[in-house]
């Protein structure tokens, strides 16, 4: 029994939870990401009365720890500064805008704020995503033991407005500032009062931050949710003002203070550019500066296994890559996006879509509407903007001097559009660059998708994003029938077009597992939709290899944990983040040139 599971057994005898105990019996058969999962639900839901026991909490903290040593945390004296504020004979003061959890902030910012309930013990229920339950999740059970505490101690709750500092526990950063703010329902305008309360609980949590011992260099920051926003209904956009005017003018009127640096932290989609369009605005005596976002490549960031895995990878001979649609979400193609839908697919919304993932299986009114569907997603690839995070790992790959096989279940052919050697790729999910034969009516009845999408792309209108002309939709030459992209679905899947891909794969992996050379899989972005696909393949490889090979998992949230056995063997680590922000800190790159891109995503596939 591994010390996590033998922590989750203790806090569920603890707990006396009756339900809690009926999974105790079947415990073992959790993977770990399950596990800490469970602690994590198991340390919700329960009371900080009557205290856990010290050894328990112990425990606890320990692998709470061991969980934010996986994480990548980002910097905070790294973040772009978009306006500063001069002080004669003082340091400036600087705001800053971050897209991101900002429990994964370093250590150098010495406070992050939670929008938190008047009662400040957090949330109780387990399936909200709300900021109070994902704060006291990493800071651990020492944090709600402390808000009971301070909250025993005032016999009242805490008033809308007020701040309170605590501890930061398990959390890079070593306090926490509590702010209850106004709670509207959904929908409603703020009144004028509501609106003096957001201002206040700006001007309370600078007022708390000031109090508070500066980094060891004398910087003091200190990092801004959105307060009362999301689950508390405060309109985004107002919410947002009311902040960056109330932090701009609390500062430059307190000539005084000791902070030296804010910055404004965005999770929800929309948010950021919210924040973004806001900040030229400030006046003087503000300085604006950097008008535009730099590369994320410029933002330094931390960890402990981000460390391991840059060795690894340095001292590796062999590499495999192994990308899941993780690995094109962190570039741009999230298929969990609404607002990447609505902006490129606004006519299908009425059809009941929201995100590209919500269209796979979805049963189209009318072949028309699916190739038209079809048609714009093959359109929208092609005229994306830029590729950062395949233009930063593709050319390493190709200097780095290693022998390197590129394993995707990602069908959007973007290894080969940024220059990706198809001799050194497999791709056992398919590609949209192929089309094929529904009813399979022959072997041979797949096509080259471009000659279909070039002759449909004149009768596409602009504007209903619906095909015009019947006679434009794709039907197999051989049989006349239906046809469909060429990408695993269903038992119609033909895999003929990419068995030479595989027979490289499989070849690659004979070599591994035959050669004395030392091999890190880089598994990217893969999570648990098709774990067959490539994730237990990857850790099956690792088990296999005599020692020799090792496996670097990222991703975010739970699917980027890594099996206990190969973690404590040395064979595994885990990092848990943004892939955008990690790949580049592995594999050391400097600012890189872009190579030119392969100007067609519907790369031919028929060698």
């Amino acid at each position: 029994m591994s010390f996590l599971q033998r922590t989750v057994v203790s806090l569920i005898r603890e707990s006396r939870n009756k339900q809690a105990r009926h999974i105790e019996q079947h415990l073992s058969h959790y993977e770990s990401r399950e596990q800490l999962h469970l602690l994590k639900q198991l340390l919700c839901i329960r009371s900080p009365q009557p205290p856990l026991p010290g050894d328990l909490v112990n425990d606890i903290d320990s692998i709470l720890t061991h969980s934010q040593n996986q994480r990548i945390l980002t910097r905070g004296s790294s973040i772009p500064v978009r306006a500063a504020l001069d002080r004669p004979g003082k340091p400036s003061v600087q705001l800053m805008l971050w897209q991101g959890d900002i429990t994964a902030l370093a250590s150098d910012v010495i406070a992050i704020t939670n929008a938190a309930n008047s009662q400040m013990l957090g949330c109780f229920q387990p399936t909200h995503k709300c900021i109070d339950n994902v704060i006291h999740s990493f800071a651990g059970p020492q944090l709600r033991q402390e808000c009971f505490d301070i909250m025993e101690a005032r016999g009242c709750d805490l008033p809308v407005g007020e701040a309170v500092v605590t501890k930061g526990y398990c959390l890079p950063s070593p306090h926490i500032i509590h702010i209850v703010g106004p709670q509207l329902d959904p929908g409603a305008d703020p009144t004028n009062e509501e609106i003096q309360q957001l201002r206040q609980c700006y001007v309370s949590v600078l007022e708390q931050s000031d109090g508070l011992p500066a980094n060891e260099d004398g910087s003091k920051r200190i990092a801004l949710c959105g307060i009362s926003t999301g689950l508390f209904a405060f309109p985004t956009s107002l919410a947002a003002k009311i902040a960056v005017d109330t932090v701009a003018a609390w500062v430059a009127h307190k000539e005084d203070t000791s902070i030296t640096d804010v910055i404004f932290v965005t999770f929800a989609e929309g948010d950021y550019d919210i924040y973004n369009n806001l900040l030229p605005d400030i006046k003087e005596p503000w300085r604006l500066q950097n008008p535009h976002f730099p590369p994320t490549e410029m933002l330094q960031v931390e960890g402990n296994t981000l460390t391991t895995a840059r060795q690894w990878l340095k001292s590796a001979d062999t590499i495999v890559i192994s990308a899941g649609a993780g690995f094109s979400a962190a570039d741009g193609l999230d298929y969990t996006s609404k607002a990447l839908f609505k902006k490129h697919f606004p006519s299908f919304i009425d059809m009941g879509l929201d995100t590209l993932y919500s269209a796979i299986g979805f049963e189209f009114p009318s072949e028309e509407a699916k190739w038209a569907y079809y048609f714009i997603n093959i359109q929208m690839v092609r005229s994306w903007p830029g590729w950062d995070l395949y233009q930063c790992l593709v050319p390493w790959l190709k200097a780095s001097g290693k022998d390197v096989h590129v394993r995707t279940s990602n069908a959007d052919g973007l290894f080969l559009t940024n220059g990706w050697d198809e001799g050194r790729l497999s791709t056992p999910q398919g590609r949209y660059s192929v089309l094929q034969c529904l009813a399979k009516c022959r072997p041979d009845s797949t096509f080259d998708t471009l000659p279909f999408y070039n002759a449909a792309l004149p009768f596409l209108d602009p504007k209903t994003q619906r095909l015009m002309e019947p006679s434009r939709v794709p039907t197999c030459k051989n049989c006349g029938g239906k046809m469909m992209l060429c990408v695993r679905g269903g038992n119609w899947f033909n895999d003929r077009p990419f068995q030479n891909g595989e027979m490289r794969w499989r070849k690659f992996r004979h070599d591994i597992l035959r050669d004395e050379k030392e091999t890190v899989i880089l598994e990217l972005g893969v999570g648990m939709n098709t774990p067959g696909v490539l994730r237990w393949p990857d850790e099956d490889l690792v088990r296999k290899g005599g020692g020799r090979v090792k496996l670097v998992r990222v991703g975010l949230g739970p699917s980027a944990a890594v099996p206990d056995d190969l973690e404590e063997d040395g064979l595994a680590v885990s990092i848990e983040g943004n892939i955008k922000l990690a790949v580049p800190w592995m594999l050391e790159t400097a600012p890189y040139e872009p190579e030119p891109l392969v100007n067609n995503t519907l790369h031919h596939l028929r060698h």
